[in-house]
């Protein structure tokens, strides 16, 4: 058989296509010609046959990352056209003196004066991007105008203002630059993308955040043992009893209620709560119908109930002790809780100095709270008013005791005390005790509203630094390889912790990443594991530079900004909330 270098003519007829990678293959050589029905061809060598296996490889590589960068492209289509549409959709706001362009900033401090081109006096307030608002004044009266313009245009409308600050649902700041894109842009377009390519919901048991958590009022979460006043104590927050409520000695409040502002006073099954796009609770699905059926929202007018215009509260069933109830509640009831209190602002766990036990169910309880959000955690001992200074200094340290048992925390908790009827025949030092705790207490949630936008955009910036850790880690473990090939040691390293950690070493010595920041050997061990056949998928490029853009940049000016605003609100004496909160008669506080 003999053998001689072939044509471009010759290897058009053995239908190569014209990469340039096939086209240096006309150097090598081809075994032939050989014969058969009459035509004669070549065959090529073992050597060529190995560089057409590398050619056809690279150009299989080009392929997926145009059809990544392909995707990227439609996914940055689809989210611009939602944009679009959106600010087609957009009214303007029916609180500006005439119809303009609604800017969530104004570059001027405050001032009173004429408007050019306008016969009334305004006062625009520097709200920033925690508040968009502006009202007309026809005085130089400041302080007194602004509460009676305040309510003459109506609780309700500065209520929805404030729900909509800064990452409103209609998308006030999409014309503005980079740095002030919103959490939920930030997210969509920069983080969402990896999340879906790496299956980060899957791996570490989340969800995928939702148009309702950016946009959704500011949650508190209120829990205890049976018969501690929980109930009680939403209703003299809110000052009103919200529909379904039953208060007794007895275990009264057998469901999760969330109470929020609605257009009348009504209640809600959970499935039907769940399943509103425009509520935060449709992850609450994954535990079940059997926790649906315990579940239920209960509306108030907020021109009834002020405080419900920036907040919404969450009363929750008695913790019990004892084993068989735990049974036979048929739903993760810690698991429950725990979703709750991630996803709260705020959460007051009340105690019965007659109750000062701490059951397993509610230690379980305790404990998770302490992982997730500790910072949230406000403890209060109700009915403290029926104890006299010893006996409550007693049951002050029995307290402490029982604490320091469930909360792994070096610090002492700051307990509040509160009574348990706002009627108090006590002596004056005492009432004047009760009422500055009281007014702690609201300070508390005066926080809420105002630290709201700050926390989902920290808890933004928290899950993005997961994810970036978590896309360099695959990175890193998709570079091993081994002498029987790649799958193996991939699977040796992924069951082994100690491998693992090795691994997560080296990222974050070669990243700066503070390893820290890495979960746990075990854990990440544990959710490999557990995702099967395929533990690790490839990380675009495109997409983890669009991660780490979010991360060192968007977020990082967002939060600065919305830090300096909030500041500025709060040295400019915005009296927000205690308007909000002011429930006296439309009639009597219009006459102040």
């Amino acid at each position: 058989m003999s053998t001689r270098r072939s044509s471009g003519n010759e290897q058009d007829s053995l239908g190569v296509g014209p990469s340039s990678e096939i086209l240096r293959a006309q150097e090598l050589d081809f075994e032939g010609p050989m014969a058969h029905n009459g035509l004669k061809f070549f065959v090529p060598s073992q050597r060529a046959m190995q560089k057409l296996n590398l050619a056809h490889d690279g150009i299989a590589r080009q392929l997926q990352q145009q059809e990544t960068e392909l995707m990227t492209l439609r996914s940055d289509r689809d989210t611009m056209q939602k944009r679009l549409q959106n600010v087609e959709e957009d009214p303007s706001m029916s609180m500006w003196p005439s119809p303009r362009p609604c800017l969530p900033l104004v570059a001027e401090p405050p001032r009173f004066g004429r408007r050019a081109g306008s016969r009334d006096r305004s006062l625009t307030l520097r709200a920033g991007p925690a508040l968009l608002l502006a009202v007309s004044a026809s005085s130089h009266q400041p302080a007194r105008r602004w509460r009676s313009v305040m309510r003459s245009n109506g609780i309700r409308q500065l209520g929805e203002t404030i729900r909509q600050r800064l990452f409103g649902s209609e998308g006030r700041l999409k014309e503005l630059p980079n740095l002030m894109k919103t959490p939920q842009m930030i997210y969509e377009e920069k983080l969402r993308p990896l999340e879906k390519q790496l299956q980060f919901e899957s791996f570490y048991d989340t969800a995928e955040l939702s148009a309702a958590y950016f946009t959704s009022k500011p949650m508190v979460l209120v829990l205890g043992q049976y018969s501690t006043g929980k109930s009680t104590l939403i209703s003299k927050l809110l000052k009103a009893e919200y529909p379904g409520l039953r208060i007794g000695p007895e275990p009264t409040t057998d469901k999760f209620v969330a109470i929020m502002g609605g257009p009348s006073r009504q209640q809600l099954p959970g499935f039907a709560l769940c399943s509103n796009p425009s509520q935060p609770f449709g992850q609450l699905q994954r535990f079940g119908s059997r926790f649906l059926e315990r579940f239920e929202g209960a509306l108030m007018p907020e021109e009834e109930v002020p405080v419900l215009s920036c907040l919404s509260f969450v009363d929750t069933p008695g913790v019990l002790s004892g084993d068989k109830q735990r049974v036979g509640r048929s739903y993760d009831f810690e698991g429950v809780m725990g979703w709750f209190a991630e996803n709260a602002d705020l959460v007051i766990v009340l105690f019965d100095p007659n109750k000062l036990d701490i059951s397993d169910e509610f230690r379980r309880c305790l404990e998770a709270l302490g992982k997730k959000s500790e910072s949230k955690i406000r403890f209060v001992l109700n009915k403290a008013e029926k104890l006299d200074r010893f006996e409550l200094a007693r049951v002050f340290g029995a307290l402490m005791w029982s604490l320091s048992k469930v909360i792994n925390s070096p610090e002492m908790p700051h307990v509040f005390l509160s009574p348990a009827s706002n009627q108090l025949d006590l002596s004056p030092e005492a009432l004047a005790f009760f009422q500055s705790e009281g007014e702690r207490l609201r300070q508390e949630l005066f926080q809420v509203p105002l630290d709201n936008t700050t926390r989902k955009v920290n808890d933004l910036l928290r899950r993005g630094r997961l994810l970036r850790c978590h896309a360099l880690l695959v990175q890193q473990l998709l570079t091993l390889r081994g002498p029987f090939g790649r799958r193996k040691v991939l699977r040796e390293t992924i069951t082994d912790p100690v491998k693992l950690a090795a691994e997560c070493a080296k990222v974050a010595q070669s990243s700066g990443i503070p390893l820290q920041d890495f979960p746990s050997a075990a854990t990440l061990t544990a959710q490999f594991l557990k995702m099967g056949d395929t533990p690790v998928q490839e990380v675009p490029s495109p997409l983890l530079r669009k991660a780490e853009e979010a991360l060192s940049k968007d977020i990082p000016a967002l939060l600065d900004r919305v830090a300096s605003e909030r500041e500025q609100m709060i040295q400019e004496g915005l009296p927000m909330l205690d308007l909000l909160l002011d429930s006296r008669p439309r009639e009597s506080a219009a006459s102040e």
